[in-house]
């Protein structure tokens, strides 16, 4: 920043240097001042220091972080021991809600969620029981159209050939049989056989003569083929077959489309379930961060709505002010730059954070948010600091306001030099930091300068430095 932007400083300050001096250096020093071994005063080094702008900006002490919490849902307060005041730290529990109906809603969804997997179980049981169905009504109908197909195709050769020998066969026994039944027959005609034997060889001709019958018929079926009725039979069997395929289809079908909505219905069931659990959990209040409670503004007992603000916490490590800098200086002003903030007498190194887009509207300045550093948690939200801007990247010799004499038109200081007081005259800057005003002139780096009593001296004087030396 320009040095002559206070060009009224200068003269104010002198004024106040000449009020407090109370008479000049050609005045005679009180006896009361000087010492047999010289005047006692006090002395500091000049040394180049950073100059520093005097801002009169103020502003309000904020928490670096600051929330307002609330419940999601409303209902009746059991909990709320936190004070206004009391440190809290990340996720323990500020505030809780009755449960009740919460807890209720849980058990519900719970309940759903097992008759939901029955629902399921049963479902998969029907898809086993059909699955098992159709399969046994694909097997009837293989063998229901193999029996089509024999009844359609007839007798084989071999099936034919086995009937004529067995006609063969039959035939040969019959023959057999007849013969021995007429040699019997006679002799029992002449006396010879008994009639029980007459009557065995009677009875083993007619058996004989069923079986050659019998298995003629089975040859004749065999030559004719299958009759109509017998091919009816066959079909209406295989489409009876086909139809109960078709049957046990659809109740396979049927049975994956219950398993289907018993598996969506058991899907919905824990949604249910994990609202139910949200809702619960929204019932407790916990902290987001470690900090302070700046206020709380609810009791147990009380009722709350969704949203209504019961706590407000904040995090006071670090504390930031908003400072209302006239828009005509912000280009002066970045971020990281160094800020002195003070309050009640205590001063504090903070940075810029931010500097704000927008003019404001009422005042025409634009906030710079400075960070303040707050380790003991002694700086609270709410209380109002003065800030001054560091200029870092300047710098100049500086001392105290009551080190500067004027009596005439050149101002001037005392200098300590091997043990004297040596009368020399200064240059003052536009620059005053604190309470320390800008040499440009007269000093040079590492001269021993009088800060207190130089009032009363004469150039020569023997001085006697009193240990106020600030190396």
């Amino acid at each position: 920043m320009n040095q002559n932007k206070f060009p009224f400083l200068l003269p104010a300050l002198l004024a106040i240097a000449i009020a407090t001096v109370g008479c000049s250096a050609e005045q005679p020093a009180s006896d009361a001042a000087v010492e047999a071994n010289g005047t006692f005063v006090d002395t500091m080094v000049v040394k180049q220091e950073p100059l520093n702008t005097v801002y009169d900006l103020s502003g309000t002490l904020q928490a670096y972080e600051e929330r307002a919490l609330s419940f999601e849902n409303g209902g009746r307060v059991t909990a709320a021991s936190p004070a206004a005041g009391a440190a809290v730290s990340q996720g323990s529990i500020l505030a809780q809600l009755d449960q009740s109906n919460y807890r209720l809603q849980l058990a519900q969804a719970e309940a759903a969620i097992q008759e939901m997997q029955a629902a399921v179980a049963n479902a998969e049981a029907g898809i086993r029981s059909a699955s098992s169905s159709l399969a046994s009504a694909e097997a009837q109908v293989e063998s229901a159209q193999a029996n089509v197909r024999k009844v359609n195709k007839g007798a084989r050769k071999q099936e034919k050939a086995q009937a004529q020998a067995a006609v063969d066969k039959a035939q040969s026994a019959y023959e057999k049989i007849k013969a021995d039944a007429d040699r019997i027959r006679q002799l029992y005609e002449a006396g010879a056989a008994s009639a029980s034997d007459y009557e065995n060889a009677q009875l083993q001709l007619i058996s004989a003569e069923k079986d050659l019958e019998t298995a003629r018929d089975s040859l004749s079926l065999l030559l004719e083929g299958a009759t109509p009725e017998d091919t009816d039979t066959a079909e209406a069997a295989l489409k009876e077959a086909v139809a109960g395929k078709s049957a046990a289809e659809a109740a396979q079908l049927q049975a994956r489309s219950s398993k289907e909505q018993a598996e969506a219905s058991y899907e919905k069931a824990k949604v249910a379930k994990e609202q139910a659990e949200l809702a619960l959990s929204r019932t407790t209040l916990s902290v987001p961060f470690d900090g302070v409670v700046l206020e709380k503004l609810i009791e147990p007992g009380e009722l709350v709505a969704s949203g209504q603000t019961i706590y407000r916490i904040g995090s006071i490590d670090q504390l930031k002010v908003l400072l209302p800098v006239p828009d005509s200086e912000i280009q002066e002003w970045k971020k990281g730059q160094k800020v002195s903030i003070s309050l009640y007498g205590q001063t504090r190194t903070a940075s810029v954070s931010a500097i704000y887009a927008a003019t404001n509207a009422n005042t025409g300045t634009i906030n710079a948010e400075v960070v303040i550093p707050n380790p003991a948690h002694d700086w609270m939200p709410g209380q109002v600091v003065k800030a001054a801007r560091g200029l870092s990247s300047k710098q100049g010799l500086l001392v105290p306001v009551e080190a500067v004499i004027q009596t005439g038109d050149q101002p001037y200081v005392f200098r300590e030099v091997d043990g004297k007081a040596v009368k020399t005259t200064v240059e003052l800057g536009g620059q005053m930091t604190g309470n320390k005003l800008q040499i440009i002139s007269g000093l040079n780096e590492g001269d021993h300068v009088v800060t207190k009593g130089g009032s009363s001296l004469f150039n020569g004087d023997t001085l006697q430095p009193t240990g106020g030396d600030n190396e």
